[in-house]
């Protein structure tokens, strides 16, 4: 990121969740996924690529998200934007100054 993002970029509404594991009845593990707040962001594409997972072609879209500096994001957490999922793979602060945290996401598309 070659310049830090003004307030007045953070424009996109976003879900910050975050997963949590359980058993079900039948000894499965199931994932949901716990709303934890509702942020404003910035949301740029970077690259996009083709990958097999579990012997399917999919699309993978990785994006650069920033908002306000938070100390709780982390890895495996996610934003909800609409339908769409970005999963955040890194989250850091640009300058340590904690103004603002940039994640790296993936958006995974069949």
């Amino acid at each position: 990121m070659s310049r830090l993002v003004r307030e007045g970029e953070l424009r996109a509404r976003a879900l910050l969740e975050a997963p949590v594991d359980s058993v079900d009845d039948a000894g499965s593990l199931v994932r949901v996924w716990q709303p934890i707040a509702s942020v404003w962001t910035k949301i740029a594409p970077r690259r996009g690529a083709e990958v097999f997972v579990a012997g399917e072609q999919e699309s993978v879209l990785t994006s650069e998200v920033v908002m306000r500096w938070r100390p709780d994001v982390a890895s495996p957490m996610r934003f909800r934007v609409g339908a769409r999922a970005l999963l955040i793979r890194a989250a850091f602060d640009p300058d340590g100054q904690r103004r603002f945290l940039v994640c790296i996401c993936e958006e995974f598309a069949a």
